[in-house]
Order: C-alpha cells, then structure tokens, then sequence
C-alpha cells in the first residue's frame, strides 16, 4: 500500500545537517545539487513519536483504542512482526516530477558552473538567522552565530510504503500523520511549524467516532 504524504512548513524550520562553514555555523540537510530534503529518519522518528502520543491521549481520556494498532506493532521498536513500513526521504516536488527536476538541474549546473551554483539554489529556499545570548541585558562577548533556516511555504512529498497492514494499523497512522506538528531545532522559539496530509488513509473524523 502507497501512501502519499505532503509535509508543508508554516515557520521557519532547522533540519540540521551537523555541518558548518565559514559563513554558516549551523548547515540544513540538502542535496549535492542544493536542494533541501526532509530525511526519512527524521520523519520516521516523528511518525514514531507522534503515534506514541496518540495512543497514550486515547487512553488517558478514557477513549477505547481497539481500532488502533499500539505502535510497536508498526515500528518494531522492542518486538519483530510481520508489518513494514518503508520512508522515504521527501523531497520538494513529487518523485518522478523530482527526478526529470534534478536531471535538469545537474545539466545547469554542469554546462553554467559560473551561473548555477548549488549554494545559490540553496539560498532561494533558506534564510540566515542570527542569534546572541545575552547577559545583563548586554549580547554576550563571542556568543553569536547564525544558523540555516528554510524559508515557510516550502512543501515536501514522499510515499510511505505499508505492507501487511491492518485496518487497526491504518488508523494509528493516519492520526499521526496528522497529529505531527512540528520538526527540527528551536521549536520553543517559533521556528518547526509544519502540518502534514496522508492520501490513502482512513478519515480522521470517521476514526474519532467510531
């Protein structure tokens, strides 16, 4: 079972890619040709995270949850099972629309290395932000830095691949898919809104009432 999945940031968002340089101190994730990427890992983490919270509130508000798998028996994080589920990494267009994208794009950056540059395509989808710590109302010495954000309105796509899943299993994921609202560093700080949509799963609102 495909199921498509569109992530849409709605604040400025730190995917950290644990690089640095002279002009940034902290780097995004993004592809060799200067495209940012969401990570599958980190998506996977979240979709973990978030199916945890929705079975723990169901079961705190006293709500049944026989129509929902518990989450290890998707994610296998202390026991095996047959169910896999498979992430990708999202990616700024659809997969194959992404492809000819890059195909095209590696073409630019081959035949103009002068004109078409990978930081320069990087920097249309990101900001540099800066931020100090202070002391006494006074920006203390040496504690500036920047860090790479990625500019809101940017959406990602990907397929989440389901094998052997249950009706019960179906549901958890479409309420953790939705119930992600966040993502990356500096969340206490305004920055990581994102929301996120599933195709091919079952109806929030049918699941609640049930």
């Amino acid at each position: 079972m495909e199921i498509a999945v569109t992530i849409e940031v709605l604040s400025p968002i730190h995917l950290g890619s644990g690089q640095a340089d002279v002009n940034v101190d902290a780097e995004i994730i993004h592809d060799a040709l200067g495209f940012p990427y969401f990570p599958a890992k980190r998506f996977k983490g979240l979709l973990y995270e978030s199916a945890v919270e929705i079975f723990e509130m169901f079961e705190l508000a006293g709500m049944s949850t026989k129509n929902l798998a518990a989450p290890e028996n998707i994610f296998h994080r202390n026991s095996d099972g047959a169910v896999q589920l498979i992430v990708p990494n999202f990616y700024i267009k659809p997969r194959e629309e992404y492809r000819k994208f890059c195909a095209e794009w590696e073409y630019l950056q081959a035949a103009f290395p002068e004109t078409f540059e990978p930081a320069d395509v990087l920097a249309a989808y990101t900001a540099i932000r800066y931020q100090t710590r202070l002391e006494a109302g006074v920006a203390a010495e040496g504690s500036l830095h920047n860090l790479r954000v990625l500019n809101s309105g940017v959406r990602f796509f990907g397929e989440l691949t389901l094998l052997n899943g249950t009706e019960e299993i179906r549901n958890l994921l479409a309420l953790a898919v939705k119930n992600i609202s966040s993502a990356g560093t500096k969340r206490n700080r305004g920055f990581g809104r994102i929301s996120c949509r599933a195709e091919n799963l079952p109806d929030v609102g049918e699941i609640l009432e049930a």
